[in-house]
């Protein structure tokens, strides 16, 4: 028999903090019941305010996590249930805010700017089910697969869980890799090759599975395929029950939810480059092949998604397990503020491309150009 190390004496206290990350996909409940209780619907921009102006102050306030806080024992957290099903948990929590967003949208006679609040609100929310399906969507389990595909369905996003782990996970920091930003490269000009290239190397990667497992490309086989059907049955099913007026509400949330998925990939990798092996080929993911933050607030409301260089080194590591790195590439502030910079292109190269530099001593042929990807993709 092997002994097993006793639990942290304060873990089962610090576990519970990971119960702020389900408050925050319900935050546009709150904005909703206040701009209907108060008569007042610019209330529904209240989880858009709280993102890109009170998170980042109180992620500049609260600061990094230096004594560790969401590190618990291993013993601790792989008796517990409470990790595995919490994520679980949070499905019906994003149906019911994005179906009562449905419902108020086609519901109040409001100003045009408060339907775009409304959209732009839930949006916000649904990024934050991305972010919980990319979680379960890392889990091997079938249960922890259809929780992440439904999760993902209010965005379209259900190719994600193949191109994100098969794919970026696969090709990240490296030029084949349209997940991976390039040094110089604006936010407005990555999301128009991210986008697309993640619904192409999505439908890519099926397509070689079919013909390898022998069967149709356009079998339900085919996780896309499944996907696709999926959010159509399910989008249906909301234009039905609400009618066509509801289409606004759909789809500004969808794009919101999309493009906050592409600011996470942009700020995660950007200009970050792999070495070669001598025979050419791509050394494995390693932890200083993604940019990181030991932000506090950021962590414990995205189960542990900025502490990215632990995620990429073992992708099917849990959340609570993610350890913090002083040696890797680190972002300057938490998610919410490094949005804000990623939308204004000057202010990000002013802060980032130093950092970029400096990572590799300002060594050019380390970093990933958007020369070295042209370069690499005549070589193929």
């Amino acid at each position: 028999m092997t002994a097993t190390a006793p639990a942290h004496p304060h873990a089962s206290a610090k576990r519970h903090l990971w119960l702020i990350s389900l408050t925050y996909p319900t935050l546009p409940l709150l904005g909703l019941w206040l701009a209907i209780t108060l008569d007042q619907p610019a209330w529904v921009w209240l989880t858009t305010a709280i993102i890109f102006i009170v998170m980042p102050i109180l992620d500049h306030l609260i600061g990094d996590d230096k004594n560790d806080v969401l590190g618990l024992m291993e013993d601790e957290a792989s008796q517990s249930l409470f990790y595995r099903y919490m994520v679980h948990g949070l499905l019906p929590l994003i149906y019911l805010t994005w179906l009562v967003g449905a419902w108020a949208a086609v519901s109040f006679d409001w100003p045009w700017w408060a339907y775009l609040g409304l959209g732009i609100s839930h949006g916000w929310g649904l990024t934050f089910a991305i972010n919980s399906a990319h979680e379960t969507g890392h889990k091997p389990d079938k249960i922890s697969k259809w929780v992440a595909l439904l999760m993902l369905a209010p965005s379209f996003l259900g190719h994600f869980r193949v191109e994100h782990n098969t794919g970026h996970h696969s090709d990240v920091s490296t030029p084949r890799d349209h997940a991976t930003a390039r040094f110089g490269e604006s936010y407005w000009t990555f999301i128009t090759r991210e986008i697309p290239g993640a619904w192409s190397r999505s439908w890519r990667i099926e397509s070689k599975r079919a013909s390898r497992k022998g069967y149709s490309k356009w079998s339900l086989k085919n996780e896309v395929v499944q996907t696709v059907l999926l959010q159509i049955i399910i989008w249906g099913a909301v234009i039905a029950t609400f009618g066509l007026a509801v289409l606004p509400y759909l789809l500004i949330a969808m794009v919101i939810s999309v493009t906050a998925l592409s600011s996470q990939n942009y700020l995660a990798h950007y200009g970050l480059l792999r070495d070669k092996r001598p025979d050419g080929k791509y050394l494995p993911a390693r932890p200083q092949h993604s940019w990181n933050t030991n932000s506090l607030l950021t962590n414990i409301t995205s189960y542990n998604l900025a502490r990215h260089s632990d995620h990429h080194a073992h992708p099917s590591r849990h959340y609570q397990y993610l350890r913090n790195f002083t040696d890797v590439p680190t972002l300057p502030y938490g998610y919410g503020a490094m949005y804000l910079l990623a939308y204004v292109p000057p202010l990000w190269r002013r802060v980032m491309d130093p950092r970029v530099l400096a990572n590799v001593n300002g060594d050019m042929s380390k970093v990933l150009t958007k020369e070295l990807a042209l370069a690499e993709g005549e070589k193929r």
